[in-house]
């Protein structure tokens, strides 16, 4: 599955386009294997933080792109080695 989401670029924090984003694929992913809804936006925020991202849930990627992208390609190359929310923490916290 996530061998098919692009790497995640700086510059893609500040592109308008229809096209689906690598990183907006990768926190859909987060979010449906945290459980969706607001357990899954829990999630995703907790493994971003786990991954490296400095900021809170208001701070825009797009304010520190290069750390954003840092966590979200951390994430994305784990998504490659399991799906699993618990091995995905464990893995973060390690």
């Amino acid at each position: 599955m996530s061998d098919a989401i692009a790497e995640v670029q700086v510059e893609d924090f500040m592109k308008i386009t229809l096209d689906p984003l690598p990183h907006k694929e990768i926190e859909t992913i987060l979010s449906a294997i945290g459980g969706g809804g607001a357990d899954g936006a829990i999630y995703k925020f907790e493994l971003l933080k786990l991954a490296g991202w400095s900021g809170n849930k208001l701070t825009s990627f797009a304010k520190d792109p290069e750390n954003a992208a840092s966590a979200f390609n951390k994430i994305r190359l784990l998504l490659l080695k399991t799906n699993d929310s618990k091995e995905l923490r464990s893995l973060l916290e390690s």
